[in-house]
């Protein structure tokens, strides 16, 4: 059934943007006056419209999220709608890529709604986004490898609200940052882990690591080979791909390093926090969870380390795009500029505690002044997007099921790593 369902939703929206065609595809673009727009790439977005849009309003659409972004999202939706006289609607999804795509194919989609980088190449693919016009949304204000996570062919279709990256943690009881390697040939090598696991009490390990291509897509890719090829099949079984997972098979088959799971815990932040690693690569949403639920654990932060000479991590964000069909794009608009302008980033952010996608609101914040956050902050100028296409779920999944298998010393990690591609190629298929 799911099956069948799949086809009819593809099959619907095959018709729909066929029938969509003969629609302009111009950007989405503001109403301001030539020297209005030029000032606005130099000052800070300005929040009032060009034009009385005051009573027009817009359906924005987000998924679920704790209290603190609740609020902060509920905050920002009256601070816009005090600024511009734009009623926004909040529409909230459970299940959201499903609910969304249901909600295009029967023309019922929101005027504004959340695009997660990873699923960003289906919505630009399927042509239900409107393309935004980079000076109006201030692109160069941000970190560019959000901009680049939202564009195709040098277009841009959607606007990065937020973004975390990978960093590593280390509890200071038992590493100092000063021994803490600068590479990951050496972080994961034998005389390092050795040398970190002798001091630890029985039950902590000296580093985590996660079987999840998100945590690993930077250096499986540090060579320019692609995990994805042709298209949308997995490319798994090559032989960069398979030598740049060799570090960490290596140390996971030797049990230098384990998962959160071979320690009994769910996660890398329960991990940590209970004091069962000394090391873990982790997302900055982390750093709350160890503020308030593990105070007593003492950390640091740096970087990730370099492989292969190259600064790497992994970057994560979602954006802002408005309806290809919207009613209202002039207002559509206008909330984007407000939520990703300086003002409604702020808020935001500072509610509910994520990392500013502007430097300036960075800046402005005083989060890249915080030791804590540098690191992450640091990162979003060289990072990797976790996206790739349509397929990266289904290689994903078969990359941890068979893994695993790997590291238990069942196969070798040249046949695990093309039994996982010809499964996922299946699955595709």
């Amino acid at each position: 059934m799911k099956k069948i369902l799949s086809m009819l939703l593809v099959l619907a929206l095959t018709v729909s943007m066929l029938a969509a065609c003969g629609k302009t595809n111009e950007p989405a673009t503001s109403t301001a006056t030539p020297t209005q727009a030029a000032s606005e790439t130099e000052t800070p977005a300005a929040s009032t419209p060009s034009v009385d849009l005051k009573g027009k309003k817009i359906v924005v659409a987000r998924w679920g999220g704790n209290d603190a972004e609740t609020a902060a999202f509920a905050k920002m939706l009256e601070e816009f709608q005090a600024e511009t006289g734009i009623i926004p609607e909040e529409r909230v999804y459970t299940d959201y890529d499903t609910q969304l795509k249901a909600d295009l194919i029967a023309g019922q989609a929101p005027d504004v709604f959340y695009v997660d980088a990873y699923m960003a190449p289906f919505y630009i693919s399927q042509g239900v986004l409107q393309e935004l016009d980079k000076n109006v949304v201030q692109a160069d204000k941000f970190y560019s490898s959000l901009i680049k996570a939202f564009e195709k062919d040098g277009k841009l279709y959607a606007v990065s609200k937020d973004f975390s990256t990978l960093a590593l943690y280390y509890n200071k009881k038992w590493v100092k940052e000063e021994e803490i390697p600068a590479t990951q040939e050496e972080l994961y090598g034998a005389e390092f882990l050795s040398k970190i696991q002798a001091r630890l009490p029985q039950g902590v390990i000296a580093l985590t690591y996660n079987q999840d291509l998100a945590r690993l897509l930077d250096l499986l890719e540090i060579d320019g080979t692609e995990i994805v090829k042709d298209g949308n099949k997995s490319n798994l079984g090559h032989p960069d791909i398979i030598n740049n997972m060799r570090m960490i098979y290596d140390a996971a088959k030797a049990k230098r390093v384990m998962t959160p799971a071979d320690l009994g815990m769910g996660w890398n932040g329960e991990a940590f926090g209970n004091e069962k690693t000394a090391m873990m690569i982790e997302g900055n949403w982390v750093y709350g969870t160890l503020k308030q639920q593990f105070p007593e654990v003492e950390f640091g932060i740096v970087e990730v380390p370099t492989y292969k000479g190259k600064k790497t991590t992994m970057v994560f964000t979602v954006g802002y795009a408005i309806g290809k069909d919207t009613k209202e794009p002039e207002a559509a608009l206008e909330f984007i500029k407000f939520a990703t302008g300086p003002k409604g980033m702020t808020t935001w952010c500072s509610g509910a505690g994520v990392l500013p996608s502007r430097s300036d609101v960075a800046a402005s914040m005083g989060v890249d002044k915080d030791p804590y956050l540098i690191p992450h902050i640091k990162g979003a100028d060289y990072a990797k997007s976790w996206q790739k296409g349509d397929s990266l779920s289904i290689i994903n999944k078969e990359f941890q099921n068979f893994f695993n298998a790997a590291v238990q010393g069942e196969s070798t990690l040249e046949e695990v790593m093309k039994a996982a591609e010809d499964e996922a190629n299946k699955q595709i298929k």
